[in-house]
């Protein structure tokens, strides 16, 4: 039996109609996969955090699909270099590394430092937000301009003579992070006067003594951080813990571990 032309064009226009059916379901699909393999923003922290929250949102996270946070990423937000920004970063990206690294077994190379200069605070543009994001198995990071695996950079406590979030020997500590500095052009130095509700006399002299020191030692301004800030974990409130009155020191040194991803 002999098909008319006109029926053999109505087949081939079905045939047609349908591949294009099935090309954009693909497509769909597809998309749909895509989207799957896209990070997640865990939490952002525009001031500072606490021990219990850190503890908390790395908890939370980890109750997604394993696969769905293969590697972490700590991004902050900041349009200083990634060593500076760290230093100066509004919730500490060293305390939530090391709660998925010894606190969820995640090993060094999967959890992941990033800068980016697109998602500063508009409420506080001093700031430098810190953001937690699962970042699924094969996908891509969140937006940043440089990276860093947690093992190649690491916050380190001077001072052996801590007293009431602060260190007593904060002079010879002080001398050890300027003698740091200046043989390390990459690192970073902090000093950091804690405080619960106002600063107390003593802390805000120590205060204005290092940042004189600091100032003599010839480092450039953009080396090291000077600052007075709310202590952000828990306060005794019985019996009610007394203001400090000493600062902490910390250089946020380059470890030369691994590589950048």
């Amino acid at each position: 039996m002999r098909l008319s032309r006109e029926t053999g064009v109505g087949r081939v226009l079905i045939w047609k109609i349908l591949a294009l059916g099935i090309s954009l379901l693909t497509l769909q699909v597809l998309g749909q996969s895509s989207a799957g393999q896209e990070p997640k923003r865990a939490e952002r922290y525009e001031g500072g955090a606490s021990e219990n929250e850190i503890t908390e949102a790395a908890f939370r996270l980890t109750g997604f699909d394993a696969k769905q946070r293969d590697r972490i990423a700590i991004r902050v937000c900041s349009k200083e270099g990634i060593v500076r920004a760290m230093a100066n970063a509004s919730a500490n990206p060293f305390q939530i590394a090391d709660k998925f690294i010894n606190g969820y077994a995640y090993p060094p190379e999967k959890v992941l430092f990033l800068r980016s200069q697109d998602c500063a605070s508009t409420a506080k543009p001093s700031a430098t937000p810190t953001e937690i994001w699962a970042v699924p198995e094969g996908a891509v990071l969140p937006q940043h301009v440089e990276v860093l695996t947690s093992n190649r950079v690491k916050l380190v406590s001077l001072g052996k003579r801590p007293l009431n979030r602060g260190v007593r020997d904060y002079r010879p500590a002080l001398r050890e992070l300027i003698e740091n500095l200046r043989g390390n052009p990459q690192n970073v130095g902090m000093v950091v006067g804690y405080f619960l509700k106002h600063p107390s006399v003593a802390l805000r002299r120590r205060m204005r003594e290092v940042t004189r020191l600091l100032e003599q030692s010839g480092l450039l301004r953009e080396r090291y951080f000077v600052r007075l800030t709310y202590w952000p974990d828990e306060v005794s409130t019985y019996p009610p813990d007394s203001e400090p009155r000493y600062p902490s020191l910390f250089l946020v040194e380059m470890t030369g571990i691994g590589k950048s991803k």
